[in-house]
């Protein structure tokens, strides 16, 4: 096990080492050191399933895609073991963003909004235990109440601000939050449902691989950029600057402001059924949403 002392260090544990491949090391530097160990060896450690203690307070993005085996930094772009990071402390928000293995435990607060990441049981006496919402739902894990995950179906319903719900799921399972969920919800999904009964941060959808996404409410801007396949439903407005460079799938969406060449058209009859079931809306109603894809 690795103990290292903190005092409120970002990017701990952070598998993309806060995107790495953009900044190149201007804004940080993986090979930097806290007591004694860097940013790259604590994640070594864990795709190994290795334990991280930590004793102190921890700032925003510990454990940023956990689990993840990078194809920006070399990997192939699947799973790797994600291990443990215990927190004797506190945590800064966006804890497990975009995070789909491993554990995290916390003996003190975290702070909104979480990433991809639900409670469940602790099985360490005196701290919470977080998982991936993605692996708890390919693995069956019992959340928390009041969430719950019957007959393959997550219903989340704690109230809890997350972002990137749903990162990288291939289960075919479905998420249903109840409530709005943050940026970049349904990020890289392969299959399965992800359900909002609310509104959704920017980047809805982003470089959405399959599955469909529903939204009932509005969208913020940048929804599906990058979109390769699957299905986007959103009952209000798309946002604007969507579907920038994106290369398969569709969006429906009663507003939206794309960008060329993805383009706004009908809905065919039968998509038009599937917009009134979805939402629960009359067939006259349904006529008033756009099919937005490439061309």
């Amino acid at each position: 096990m690795i103990t290292i002392r903190t005092s409120g260090e970002k990017c701990l544990c952070d598998f993309t080492f806060d995107f790495y491949w953009q900044h190149r090391g201007s804004r940080f530097d993986p090979d930097a050191e806290i007591d004694g160990w860097s940013y790259r060896a604590l994640v070594d450690a864990l795709r190994r399933g290795e334990t991280v203690r930590i004793l102190g307070d921890v700032g925003s993005r510990l454990c940023s895609s956990m689990g993840v085996d990078l194809m920006r930094l070399g990997g192939s772009g699947g799973a790797v073991d994600g291990g443990k990071v215990i927190v004797d402390g506190d945590v800064g928000p966006r804890m497990g963003i975009s995070m789909i293995r491993g554990a995290i435990y916390v003996s003190g607060r975290v702070e909104e909004p979480l990433g991809n990441v639900i409670e469940v049981e602790s099985d360490l006496s005196g701290y919470r235990k977080f998982v991936s919402i993605t692996e708890l739902l390919e693995k069956g894990y019992s959340p928390l109440h009041p969430n719950e995950l019957s007959d393959g179906v997550l219903r989340i319903c704690d109230g809890v601000s997350r972002e990137t719900i749903g990162a990288r799921n291939e289960s075919p399972g479905r998420i249903e939050v109840f409530g709005n969920a943050g940026m970049s919800a349904g990020i890289l999904m392969r299959s399965g449902d992800l359900e909002i009964h609310g509104c959704s941060g920017r980047n809805t959808g982003v470089l959405l691989s399959g599955g469909t996404v529903i939204v009932h409410g509005d969208t913020e801007d940048f929804t599906a950029t990058e979109m390769r396949s699957g299905e986007i439903f959103v009952k209000g407005s798309a946002g604007g600057f969507a579907c920038s460079r994106m290369r398969g799938g569709c969006v429906f969406a009663r507003e939206c402001r794309p960008v060329p060449p993805a383009r706004l058209s009908s809905p065919t009859s039968e998509d038009l059924r599937r917009i009134s079931k979805i939402f629960g809306i009359s067939s006259i109603h349904a006529m008033m949403y756009r099919k937005i894809l490439t061309v």
